[in-house]
């Protein structure tokens, strides 16, 4: 079983190229399953508002693996369940298979107060139909001042707070008795050894990133960080376990 995990492609009707690029990138990486952990779309203020490409670029990751999985993100967490079908997408709040728990990364990142009550805020269902009842323009003029807010506020905040939380990873590892744990969110791509196991950090996008391979064989599981893009995935790093066993050793 091989699964390809990625996360905060960002993608924008306003830079058309990267949807492309984005695809083009998928297309080279087999998998039996495609996560698509979050932050896919630069902003989603309604399922109205998809455009063109947005919906060509969720038919063609519907169709790319035998199971495609969407986990909301803190960009496109107003994304629906009955939209995804449509491209025989699955929406789930995260995943748990074989050792591994898969979420989006923002859970992680408790040191960001300010973020943390924001988005428990607007998490709300009735923040949500209030706002879904706005004209589709309303919507996308108060995306463009949160997208905004948001890079004034990352530039003046110590570069510790927007990273996930030890305490936290560990905390996720242990409720779900976990192996590994692949996230997104922070954009800082790495694998590295907990207490627990593995943590694995996707990247986000511009015309190539960063995503992790986790293959399940019955002799060993294989977590992969690989860089993805126009050529091929090329393997940058690479840890795996012998099935029974808690050590996770590097291979590369």
């Amino acid at each position: 079983m091989r699964r390809l995990i990625v996360s905060d492609f960002h993608l924008d009707p306003a830079e058309p190229a990267r949807y492309q690029a984005a695809i083009e990138a998928l297309s080279h990486c087999t998998c039996d399953q495609l996560i698509l952990a979050g932050d896919i779309f630069e902003a989603w203020v309604g399922d109205d508002g998809a455009t063109e490409h947005d919906r060509q670029f969720l038919e063609f990751c519907g169709g790319h693996s035998g199971d495609t999985l969407f986990i909301r993100g803190n960009r496109d967490f107003l994304i629906r369940h009955e939209f995804l079908q449509i491209f025989e997408i699955r929406l789930v709040e995260y995943l748990v298979c074989d050792g591994m728990i898969v979420i989006h990364g923002d859970e992680l990142c408790t040191n960001d107060h300010a973020y943390q009550s924001f988005k428990q805020e607007v998490r709300q269902s009735a923040w949500i139909e209030q706002f879904l009842q706005k004209p589709l323009p309303d919507r996308q003029e108060i995306a463009v001042g949160l997208r905004q807010a948001s890079r004034e506020a990352q530039a003046n905040r110590p570069e510790a707070i927007g990273d996930a939380v030890s305490s936290e990873i560990e905390l996720w590892m242990t409720r779900y008795n976990a192996a590994v744990l692949v996230h997104g969110h922070t954009h800082r791509p790495a694998v590295q050894p907990t207490k627990n196991g593995l943590r694995a950090v996707t990247s986000d996008w511009g015309y190539t990133g960063i995503g992790i391979f986790a293959d399940t064989l019955d002799s060993k599981q294989i977590i992969s960080l690989a860089h993805l893009g126009p050529t091929g995935p090329v393997i940058s790093e690479q840890w795996s376990r012998q099935a029974g066993t808690p050590e996770w050793k590097r291979n590369s």
